[in-house]
């Protein structure tokens, strides 16, 4: 993980033209993007045409070009994306997105996503979608957000989006082929229940908590199932140590479902079972809910997780619930989880 250590910025002491040079600028820097590379940033973008392209061709009905990208960062030859630039003291609109949208649209841009932000805030949005943003967040959350900026706007990522590959498969949704890229997303944990006094004082720290995903995709299995496959970036590093010492990286969902639902009413619903067996002398990390350390006795656990989500655009969002079922000396300790999450898939 790159520290930006944005958060350290005083921005209401800034103007826009800080706000470029001193938080988007090295944030670009960050995704992989510079002048004069394949990776390229544009500060200066003279277009041919300067008003909304709507078919026509005199320049009188056609309305005036509204807003302007402060950069332009494009992949050569794969495609391109804007930022446009507000002060800190403006409170980001949806007009602000709308009209930072008639520049991304425009013929001579052709951006298929756009970055709005005022150093304080941050908003991605896909150009077909102003209404609604793909990611937002807040300055002091660069960092933890960072890994999805980089699995939707990197050089890699632009790549991909713009690779033309013929899919004959069933397709998984309306808007999606028979397979979908997992760019990014999160899941934030909302409560926590267990039977043991112990783990209920371990998991306060849970509450409110937010992984957010790193990739992995949506596909088909030979049997007709869709299954789900997701890496968390969990927000503590600890727990990332310990998901890779149980073997839950990638953790695969699966649903008997023909297509992903669009209809939040009747969601569709994803579940798997983990069954794990960890033998005494198994050494498990320190992480904020387990001193960790090295078993002393044998451990079964399983763990029983459900989730219920439906597709609106490129997010695939719902609520999940995860059951733990841990087996020492004949008894069972029993933690559940529920939360919600957000998957972006393109």
């Amino acid at each position: 993980m790159i520290e930006l250590l944005f958060e350290t910025f005083n921005v209401s002491a800034m103007n826009e033209t800080d706000v470029r040079e001193a938080i988007v600028r090295p944030l670009l820097k960050a995704l992989g993007y510079s002048h004069g590379t394949a990776a390229n940033i544009r500060t200066e973008y003279t277009l041919q045409y300067d008003r909304a392209f709507l078919g026509r061709k005199d320049r009188d009905k056609d309305p005036k070009l509204r807003g302007r990208a402060d950069y332009i960062c494009e992949v050569i030859p794969y495609g391109r994306w804007i930022v446009e630039v507000k002060s800190p003291a403006h409170e980001l609109t949806l007009d602000d997105a709308q009209q930072a949208r008639t520049y991304a649209a425009h013929p001579e841009i052709a951006a298929r996503f756009y970055l709005l932000t005022n150093g304080r805030e941050f908003k991605i949005y896909q150009t077909s979608s102003p209404a609604s943003p793909l990611v937002s967040w807040r300055l002091e959350q660069t960092n933890c957000n960072f890994q999805t900026v980089v699995n939707l706007l990197g050089p890699e990522a632009i790549k991909r989006s713009g690779q033309i590959v013929l899919d004959r498969g069933r397709s998984l949704a309306p808007g999606l082929g028979s397979s979908a890229r997992i760019t990014g997303g999160s899941m934030t944990y909302s409560d926590s229940w267990s039977n043991n006094e112990t783990l209920i004082a371990a998991m306060g720290s849970l509450k409110g908590l937010r992984n957010a995903a790193r990739g992995h995709e949506i596909s088909r299995t030979a049997d007709g199932l869709i299954e789900a496959r997701i890496e968390l970036e969990p927000a503590f590093s600890a727990f990332d140590e310990l998901n890779r010492t149980l073997g839950f990286i990638p953790i695969s969902f699966k649903c008997p479902d023909e297509v992903l639902s669009i209809d939040r009413s009747r969601p569709s619903i994803f579940t798997n079972v983990l069954r794990l067996t960890l033998p005494r002398g198994t050494v498990l990390p320190t992480s904020p809910v387990s001193p960790g350390g090295i078993l002393q006795i044998d451990c079964s656990i399983v763990y029983y997780n459900n989730a219920a989500g439906w597709l609106e655009g490129t997010k695939l969002s719902g609520t999940f619930t995860s059951e733990q079922d841990f087996q020492v000396h004949g008894s069972v300790q029993s933690v559940r989880h529920w939360g919600r999450f957000e998957l972006i898939v393109s």
